[in-house]
């Protein structure tokens, strides 16, 4: 006999459902490990389970009368069912049997749960440097509608090697003008000020987190920094097919988007190396999620979410760094957060040069868009052809 959680969502299409559940579920193993409790087992709902038709909970009742567990968790009574009565019936039910109810209240468990992780993850990235003080400085320009190239440009000046990259890559085959950009700000002007951020960002996180040592290397940094160069890119192209171009922190979102990678290869190296192992394909997101909370605690995206806070980005790259393998889970930024999931997908295909496997994109989101297939075709064409035209840009980041 053990500890056992019950779980149910009374969504009813993912993926919120999903999301629902592994939020109780999350809860559930928290409190375990918070009380020392070893929990053996979760009495799940499936999604076709209705407030009048529950299977599970019937399961739970019969192992109850059985005493197949000892203690059960849930999150909200409310799970058992809405009416007073059910509860009561059911509640009556466990007492007779001698099994001890927990019960976890929704917005309690969801702090202490949240605090608990938070530490956990500071405690890993202590040690992280701040953003040099060039960043911080660009950050608040383009934050600022008062701000001017000149201004930004007299910023970035102050660091020369970042100034000639940014002349470099203007300069590169990807944009193709007929004269050499000498100016900052004419570079400025050209890319953009949310792409210069962006930009500005990465090349900055890439000196920090640049390997310290030539030993074991869980990421190929080059493949990693051209993926995220290519899904900016890309999120920024399904911006302009979708109507969106007014998305300012597409491409600094899309960027900065795996960066919890690199935060969990250089600062939790071990347990990384068994996560990539157990799950290699980056496309398989339920797979790398999972085996990241199983060997790291926490996923890419928490972590990095985390950093990108105490690094001051504005919240709508940290809700993006948070949720772009789940994007409607975002409360206030699912445009933007569904434009960098289709990105970046859209980058893992291109990069391999490969058919576009149309069933591994969540076809909620693509409606959530407004894309059907033949217009999701016509975009990743014209990503393709940018992405051939990408030699000597991901050059930005070496």
């Amino acid at each position: 006999m053990g500890t056992v959680g019950y779980i149910y969502s009374y969504r009813v299409k993912n993926p919120d459902w999903e999301v629902e559940t592994k939020l109780q579920k999350d809860k559930i193993r928290d409190y375990c490990a918070q009380n020392s409790l070893e929990l053996s087992n979760f009495y799940e709902e499936p999604i076709t389970s209705r407030p009048e038709n529950k299977p599970v909970l019937k399961k739970l009742l019969n192992d109850a009368k059985f005493n197949s567990f000892a203690e059960l968790i849930i999150v909200d009574l409310d799970r058992f069912g809405r009416d007073e009565q059910i509860k009561k019936n059911i509640l009556k039910w466990f007492t007779q049997n001698n099994i001890k109810l927990i019960t976890i209240n929704a917005t309690t468990a969801q702090n202490t749960t949240e605090s608990a992780k938070i530490q956990r993850i500071k405690q890993k990235v202590k040690d992280i440097p701040s953003l040099p003080e060039v960043v911080t400085k660009v950050v608040k320009l383009v934050q600022d509608p008062n701000s001017s190239a000149l201004q930004l440009g007299k910023v970035i000046s102050h660091d020369p090697g970042l100034t000639a990259k940014v002349l470099k890559l203007v300069n590169s085959a990807y944009y193709g003008f007929p004269k050499q950009i000498s100016s900052i700000q004419h570079a400025i002007t050209i890319l953009g000020f949310a792409t210069m951020r962006g930009l500005v960002l990465s090349s900055s996180v890439v000196k920090i987190f640049t390997p310290k040592s030539t030993g074991l290397i869980a990421l190929d940094y080059k493949k990693f920094w051209k993926h995220s160069l290519l899904s900016a890119i890309s999120s920024k192209t399904v911006g302009e097919f979708t109507g969106h171009k007014a998305e300012d922190d597409i491409f600094s979102a899309a960027i900065m988007h795996d960066i919890g990678k690199i935060i969990l290869e250089q600062y939790d190296h071990e347990n990384y190396i068994k996560a990539l192992k157990q799950a290699p394909e980056p496309l398989n997101y339920k797979m790398v999620l999972s085996s990241e909370k199983k060997h790291c605690e926490v996923t890419h995206g928490e972590i990095g979410s985390i950093v990108a806070q105490s690094w001051n980005l504005p919240q709508s790259i940290t809700d993006v760094i948070l949720h772009h393998h789940t994007p409607l889970a975002s409360t206030n930024y699912k445009n933007l957060t569904s434009m960098v999931y289709l990105g970046n997908i859209l980058s893992h295909f291109a990069i391999k040069e490969a058919a576009l496997d149309i069933s591994s994109i969540d076809m909620s989101v693509l409606n959530y868009l407004g894309i059907d297939s033949d217009s999701l075709l016509q975009i990743y064409s014209d990503i393709l052809e940018k992405s051939d035209n990408m030699e000597g840009m991901d050059e930005f980041f070496e």
